[in-house]
């Protein structure tokens, strides 16, 4: 094939690959719908057929199979395919940096897929949940007490895993410490100066108050108290010092973890003296009201999965450059100007405030022209270094680089769960859906480095090899080729739920018919009902998976496969006041 005629192949294919880049959702796309219809046998199917049990996916092989099995009740298969997964991520963590040379030389998606931080944790919260739900189609005994305590394992192994994060990565309250020295404030004036708009810090994940408050919950079922008592106020003290800020949740949790502290005290031989004191401004009147008539009552925990986390997409950017200035420039792709890829880009990476300010005025003033949307990247005395490498010749006037990115988080409406005449809230407990958005945010820096270097290496590399053609037309089609090879990392656990919220309930004994009222975005509503016979001293849970298409709910933990969920119209709320918010009441 002559230079000219892979000159226009090439570019063909170049035209055709950067408009339809596809991305790990759209290969498990199938599966995904099949879950939210609730065919658990078509998505398994899906997710076999699709992904490798021993390949590069295999950790997203274990992973999205472990939600499937959960769904469908099979909880010791979850756990099996889950704890596979814990062990992958574990052995992955050794091997990445023997994957680098690889990755630098293709993308990231030829690479062993290892894992973000929220989805390890995840993976834990998954099997105390399959532990708990073991548990509850057991009778009192000592395989029902061998099933608590697995969970509780599980909520070990994960607390473990946070205290290594908090070593690592500081507390809450560390890092409110760290925020509140002088030095500290200067420096975060000079970073926004400096055109960082996002700081990294607020997005680091630091503590799981919601591990906190399962661990609770496995050690009360196993009547270990003492134990319950100090889980429920590391999770309350989580829930404020930071967590439930940073991820939107309002403080009906932190309300909740307070109460179930007092319950504990009271359990263990607390005076209403210390209970009054150790709680002082922290439960409400109602709470306080309800702690005294708690005698002989049973419970019921209900956990609501919302929706998905979203997908990765993948966001092209051109990088060029820049001679007046002796510096690198970054901008979005000519035909891509999607606005969840401007607001992205513009958010994490282009220029703001005083370089930004600099590079549009001397741009203005030799070309006439101010751009909002660049990224410059000012390489001074560098910049001859560059020159001298034959890299500002490779990059030229355009150079492709991929970068993953996120759409906006969904907003989820308001559950209301009724008995009878009463009916309460559910509280957000976590937001895996902005765990995984602000991870991401936090890893941008690192992973645009890691994409220039790559784009400029294969880059290099394709004009060393086109050297030797006086036409230029191979270093171009070797330059071009070199730039299909590359595409983000969208690759990521996408069975986890969007948003994870919680009502704890205390009931007489007896029978009784749940009604769990679930809006997810806009006007869509789903209905559903559960019927149990509570004892005294009990603690039943029913997890329950609500999508938009939602047609077949969990099995709750103490009584699965009979669940009955009818759709109802869009429509209001009974209650006109009412309106979703993120910030819940305790109890209506």
């Amino acid at each position: 094939m002559s230079a000219r005629r892979l000159f226009y192949v090439l570019s063909a294919i170049a035209i055709f690959h950067l408009t339809g880049c596809a991305t790990y959702g759209n290969g498990v796309q199938q599966a995904l719908t099949a879950v939210d219809q609730g065919d658990y046998t078509a998505a398994a199917t899906q997710i076999e057929s699709t992904l490798s049990a021993d390949g590069k996916d295999r950790l997203l092989y274990n992973l999205e199979l472990g939600v499937i099995r959960h769904l469908e009740g099979n909880y010791a298969e979850s756990n099996r395919l889950l704890e596979d997964a814990a062990r992958i991520t574990e052995a992955l963590k050794e091997r990445q940096l023997r994957d680098t040379l690889m990755v630098m030389m293709s993308n990231p998606r030829n690479a062993d897929y290892a894992g973000n931080t929220h989805e390890e944790m995840m993976i834990y919260y998954y099997k105390a949940l399959n532990y708990l739900a073991i548990a509850g189609t057991l009778p009192y005994g000592n395989a029902r007490q061998d099933a608590v305590e697995g969970a509780r394992i599980e909520s070990r192994r994960l607390l473990l895993r946070l205290q290594a994060l908090r070593n690592n990565e500081g507390s809450y309250n560390q890092y409110k410490d760290k925020e509140e020295r002088t030095f500290s404030k200067v420096m975060d004036v000079f970073s926004v100066l400096v055109g960082n708009l996002v700081d990294t810090e607020d997005l680091t994940y630091r503590d799981d108050a919601l591990a906190h408050y399962l661990t609770g919950v496995s050690f009360e079922m196993n009547r270990e108290f003492d134990n319950a008592r100090i889980s429920y106020l590391k999770a309350a003290e989580s829930y404020e010092s930071g967590y439930a800020e940073q991820f939107q949740l309002g403080n009906g949790m932190a309300a909740q973890a307070w109460m179930d502290a007092a319950r504990m005290m009271q359990r263990t031989g607390f005076t209403d003296a210390e209970i009054q004191t150790a709680t002082a401004g922290k439960l409400s009147a109602a709470q306080r009201s309800e702690l005294n008539d708690l005698e002989g009552k049973g419970q019921v925990l209900v956990i609501e999965h919302k929706g998905r986390v979203p997908e990765k997409k993948e966001l092209n950017l051109q990088l060029s450059i820049n001679p007046n200035l002796r510096a690198l420039e970054l901008q979005p792709y000519f035909f891509e100007y999607s606005q969840e890829e401007i607001n992205w880009f513009y958010l994490l990476y282009a220029d703001k405030m005083f370089y930004g300010l600099v590079a549009d005025y001397l741009n203005a003033t030799r070309n006439f022209r101010v751009d909002f949307f660049t990224k410059t990247i000012f390489l001074g005395p560098l910049y001859d270094t560059a020159e001298s490498m034959g890299l500002t010749n490779a990059v030229g006037n355009s150079l492709r680089v991929a970068v993953p990115y996120y759409a906006r988080p969904v907003e989820y409406g308001q559950s209301q769960l009724s008995v009878g005449q009463q009916s309460w809230s559910l509280d957000p407990a976590a937001s895996p859906q902005l765990m995984a958005i602000q991870e991401q945010m936090k890893n941008a820096g690192p992973e645009i480095r890691a994409a220039l270097s790559r784009a400029a290496v294969k880059a290099l590399t394709a004009a060393a090899i086109g050297s030797q053609d006086s036409s230029g037309l191979l270093a171009f089609a070797g330059k071009l080729a070199a730039q299909l090879t590359d595409a983000a990392e969208t690759r990521s656990w996408l069975l986890l739920p969007g948003e994870i919220q919680i009502r704890r309930l205390f009931l007489e004994p007896g029978d009784h018919t749940l009604t769990l009222d679930s809006r997810l975005t806009g006007q869509q509503r789903t209905q559903r009902q559960k019927q149990l016979t509570l004892q005294e001293d009990d603690i039943l849970l029913w997890t329950v998976r609500t999508n938009s298409s939602t047609t077949h709910v969990d099995a709750p933990v103490s009584e699965p496969n009979q669940n009955n969920q009818t759709p109802i119209e869009s429509s209001p709320p009974h209650d006109s006041t009412s309106k979703p918010t993120r910030r819940l009441p305790t109890k209506e």
